[in-house]
């Protein structure tokens, strides 16, 4: 019978970790979709009902729905003076 030491097994036993541990690194970077936000304040919605900023992916008009409450919020125009 082939005997083998505890420290080899210890060895064998955090480089397997080490290599799982690096695979599941890569595959989730690899899996990570860039997100094509803007970060512009035009963009940037506060609800008045429950106070949630959010940045809104569809540009085309001044009002969207709250993600948290579903509320009607619109895009507040600048003042300039």
């Amino acid at each position: 019978m082939i005997q083998i030491l505890p420290s080899h097994v210890f060895g064998i036993l955090v480089f397997f970790w080490v290599a799982v541990i690096t695979f599941l690194w890569i595959r989730h970077e690899y899996k990570k979709k860039p997100l094509d936000w803007t970060t512009t304040k035009e963009q940037l919605y506060s609800c008045s009902k429950c106070h949630y900023s959010f940045l809104a992916k569809d540009d085309r008009g001044n009002i969207t729905r709250c993600p948290r409450c579903n509320e009607m919020c619109f895009l507040k125009k600048k003042k300039f003076f």
